[in-house]
């Protein structure tokens, strides 16, 4: 097989292909390269991409100041790991050491991605330094959608201000409460009772309205009171602590919030049908380098498939959508 160095257009076919979900296998079969040249053609051409940075500075996209955020795990080779003590780590600590978090959020107005980047965790620190570089684009955050990190409305607000509205991911916070269902057998007659409550719970955080979400709290304290169960004052603490992270898509409806995290969700999971082929990166830079590469293709590529209330969005980008002129542009070709 070749292994010489190749064309940039052809190079950039080859990267193009590979992000929209081509095998490293079947490039190299395709182009009549080995596995590893094909890898080394994607890690130099993804490296000179234009970062978000970038793309904010070139085209001032008119953001709609709603983020839906969120941090995905993704396989990064650690090297140094190698050379520690290995007898010191727990199986599930030498798993995690080759873990990092892509971290992420999506414009609810337009769907565009106006800023990503790599993380150790999502740890205050990450957070931080993600949500300072979304300010220095001069993204508008009004509101944040998030699931129950309680970090990531502290960083947006420790770099945003106190004013930023958060809301909680009602499917996620459904998700936790499920997670407290008794599964004994003996339990069956509680577990019921405590479905119950839960669904009364929905009731309440994804009413249409405030008025009926007000009704429907009526409706889960006098239901609450009818049976007891140390599961329910659990569900109920985590309730009433969370209510106005739940419910701020009814205190302002005039933002018309998403309550929950569906847009990144959704991302995420065309993300991950991407990375199962290529199973883990070995090195931090090549994973930077790739995901950037992947969002900011993502970014030019118009929807197809958008249903309902979003089918105006079919037919333009993202970042169209935000208001930018990108006509017979290539992203590929653009440079950091």
């Amino acid at each position: 097989m070749a292994t010489g160095r190749i064309d940039n257009n052809i190079g950039r076919q080859i990267v193009r292909e590979s992000l929209e979900r081509a095998s490293i296998r079947i490039l190299a079969r395709r182009y009549n390269k080995t596995t590893k040249t094909i890898m080394m053609i994607i890690h130099r051409l993804t490296a000179c991409l234009p970062l978000s940075t970038d793309i904010a500075k070139k085209f001032q996209p008119l953001w709609s100041g709603i983020l839906v955020f969120d941090g995905k795990v993704v396989r990064v080779y650690d090297q140094l790991f190698k050379k520690m003590d290995q007898s010191k780590f727990t199986d599930d600590e030498k798993k995690w050491k080759h873990k990092m978090r892509w971290l992420c959020g999506v414009d609810f107005g337009t769907g565009d991605l106006p800023h990503y980047d790599l993380g150790e965790s999502e740890n205050m620190i990450d957070l931080v330094m993600y949500f300072k570089t979304l300010k220095s684009i001069k993204y508008p955050l009004v509101a944040l959608v998030c699931d129950g990190n309680p970090l990531i409305p502290k960083a947006a607000k420790f770099v945003f201000g106190k004013q930023l509205i958060a809301q909680r991911c009602t499917r996620h916070f459904l998700e936790d409460l499920r997670r407290l269902l008794p599964t004994e057998e003996t339990q069956k007659e509680e577990r019921t009772k405590l479905e119950q409550l839960i669904l009364c719970i929905k009731f309440v955080i994804e009413a249409d309205s405030l008025e009926s979400a007000q009704n429907n709290l009526e409706i889960l304290k006098k239901y609450s009171a009818t049976f007891k169960s140390p599961a329910k004052h659990i569900m109920l603490g985590m309730f009433k602590r969370s209510k106005i992270e739940l419910t701020a898509h009814l205190l302002n409806p005039e933002l018309k919030l998403p309550h929950t995290s569906n847009d990144i969700e959704n991302l995420f999971k065309q993300l991950m049908l991407r990375l199962k082929s290529l199973g883990r990166f070995y090195h931090q830079d090549y994973a930077r380098n790739y995901l950037n590469g992947w969002a900011l293709l993502r970014r030019f590529t118009p929807f197809t498939d958008c249903r309902n209330g979003r089918k105006h969005r079919n037919k333009k980008s993202p970042i169209e959508l935000a208001g930018c002129e990108i006509k017979n542009i290539d992203p590929l070709k653009l440079e950091r």
